[in-house]
């Protein structure tokens, strides 16, 4: 399923007994490139990627894919999208009973995306540009937190997704790792891949060595990145 648009019309989103974090959200998302998601700590970055990526539902208001209301779509209907979409988040998200090599095939070969074999050697290939052939037989628990956090970064891409969604990517990581990483989304670019590109990080130096466009949330809003440095409210 190629996603063409995301767009957010009247979104409210706020989590039980606390303060909203999104307030009558318009807005048309950047798409075809690498765009870095700014806010202050606490502020709604995470939870933004988490509405993209659908594992949240908005109160009030639309999440719009191709024009199409996530939360109207049946799981089958979404199946396709969130095939579509990978995505990052800190740590969580490993089988602890299973190796890295073994969590980061199992969506390949559930999904039929690939053979086991076809499976295991994308996986390696990976793992071997970003240095980190040598954990892949040992599980979660027995590896470093780096490389726990790496292995979190792969999943999101090995699935070749349209849409790719990083939170805070370079914590934990290595910057020579963590620049390693971003080559290979640049080549996955190049074949056709990760085209529509969500980061979310404070790390400046990163994000200064990276081709992006900008959007930041502030006071509920998310605003887009304009020539004269001033933020812009779209499509309120």
């Amino acid at each position: 399923m190629k996603i063409r648009s995301l767009k957010f019309e009247g979104l409210q989103f706020g989590y039980p007994e606390q303060d909203l974090i999104f307030q009558n959200v318009d807005f048309d998302f950047p798409t075809e490139q690498m765009v870095w998601v700014k806010a202050d700590a606490g502020t709604g970055r995470s939870t933004l990627l988490q509405l993209l990526a659908g594992l949240q539902q908005s109160d009030k208001g639309k999440y719009l894919i191709n024009d199409e209301n996530v939360a109207e779509m049946s799981f089958e209907e979404f199946l396709p999208y969130r095939l579509s979409i990978g995505y990052g988040f800190d740590f969580g998200g490993l089988i602890n009973n299973k190796t890295l090599l073994e969590n980061l095939t199992l969506p390949l070969e559930y999904h039929k995306i690939c053979t086991r074999i076809q499976a295991e050697d994308r996986v390696k290939e990976y793992f071997d540009i970003l240095g980190a052939s040598k954990f892949l037989n040992q599980r979660p628990s027995n590896v470093p937190g780096g490389t726990r956090k790496l292995a979190c970064l792969v999943r999101a891409l090995i699935t070749h997704p349209q849409m790719l969604l990083l939170d805070d990517p370079s914590v934990g990581v290595g910057q020579d790792t963590i620049l390693k990483y971003f080559d290979l989304i640049q080549k996955l670019r190049k074949d056709g891949f990760c085209q529509h590109i969500y980061v979310s990080s404070y790390d400046d130096k990163l994000m200064g060595l990276l081709e992006h466009t900008e959007i930041f949330i502030d006071c509920g809003q998310i605003y887009s990145n304009v020539s004269d440095g001033e933020k812009k409210v779209v499509h309120l």
